[in-house]
């Protein structure tokens, strides 16, 4: 007997070896799948803007990122000695107007010149609330703890969703026409808008993404993160603490889902791969220096030559340095 109801998995638009380029933009679950695949070594980009939660600003900050406009004046502000944007989250943060400014400047040019390579983007919508700033009018990507009388807060409907996240994707495929979307949802509810206002805010979203993907069945797709965790898990053993996030476990099971949709055959046995050298890169020895810790190293190096020969498209640099300096 089985018991739980089984969620289908989609048909991919297209599939991904490691590589291939993607980019990962929206709420913290696009931190959980895409850092995933970063940390198997894919080309993956990972909220490059930070953690965005409402459409529209990540509809601005994607326009933002095939254009030659910089972000205004009005997007940055100072609050207790730190400047901040309020395009987005507290990782842009800086000391000063300037460093702020260039920060999220040289994001945006990064975004920018990748575009043409990338063969995905995943979007992952978090709520249709979003909050605007009285003064300039503008959606703010993170309210930074100020004052709630600074924002009106507004809840979008289908579709307005589908208009901006329209508008956007159309901006990026005029520079890279090859990109294909894939949407995903959330399933972090939001118990401060009450239970039944987070389901509702999630059907907006949830009708959005279907209309995208019906309007460009060619260039966009859905993938079910939402119905796996609360129609296959749905038991609160696949929570988190608060009962609101996803467990560890219930974000592996989905990356599970999420690695049998889109990965090739090979990107699954260098996934394999590549979790073998790790597990060889975080081991910690007894005695460090000691002849048998160099050989050791000196080993889990060779493992890393012969993993870039059999992928090329793989960057081990960094792990390279780091081994070197043991011996």
């Amino acid at each position: 007997m089985d018991f739980r109801t089984r969620v289908a998995l989609p048909e991919p638009l297209f599939h991904l070896s490691p590589a291939d380029e993607t980019l990962f933009a929206g709420s913290c679950f696009a931190e959980n799948v895409g850092r995933f695949l970063a940390d198997s070594r894919f080309r993956c980009s990972v909220n490059p803007f930070g953690v965005l939660y409402n459409p529209v600003s990540i509809a601005a900050l994607l326009c933002l990122s095939v254009s030659e406009e910089k972000p205004a004046e009005p997007d940055f502000f100072e609050a207790g000695g730190r400047w901040c944007s309020w395009l987005n989250d507290s990782s842009f943060d800086a000391d000063s107007l300037a460093d702020c400014k260039a920060g999220l400047e040289k994001v945006l040019e990064d975004v920018r010149t990748g575009w043409r390579k990338r063969k995905a983007l995943f979007l992952t919508l978090g709520t249709n609330r979003l909050y605007v700033h009285r003064e300039t009018g503008r959606a703010v990507g993170n309210c930074h703890k100020q004052p709630a009388r600074l924002f009106e807060e507004r809840v979008l409907t289908v579709e307005e969703t589908v208009r901006v996240l329209g508008e956007a994707l159309t901006a990026v495929w005029q520079v890279a026409p090859q990109l294909k979307v894939v949407f995903t949802v959330s399933p972090y509810r939001y118990a401060k808008y009450g239970f039944h206002e987070s389901q509702l805010g999630k059907s907006v979203l949830l009708l959005a993404a279907d209309a995208l993907c019906r309007e460009y069945p060619e260039r966009c797709m859905y993938f079910p993160a939402y119905e796996l965790l609360l129609d296959e898990l749905r038991d609160y053993r696949f929570y988190a603490d608060d009962m609101l996030h996803p467990s560890g476990r219930a974000v592996q099971y989905i990356r599970e889902c999420f690695s049998q949709v889109f990965f090739t055959e090979e990107a699954r046995m260098f996934q394999k791969d590549w979790e073998a050298v790790t597990r060889a890169l975080e081991h910690r020895p007894l005695h460090p220096g000691s002849e048998e810790h160099r050989n050791f190293v000196r080993h889990t190096m060779e493992k890393l030559e012969l993993l870039q020969k059999k992928y090329p498209g793989i960057v081990v640099s960094d792990e390279m340095r780091r081994l070197s300096a043991m011996l």
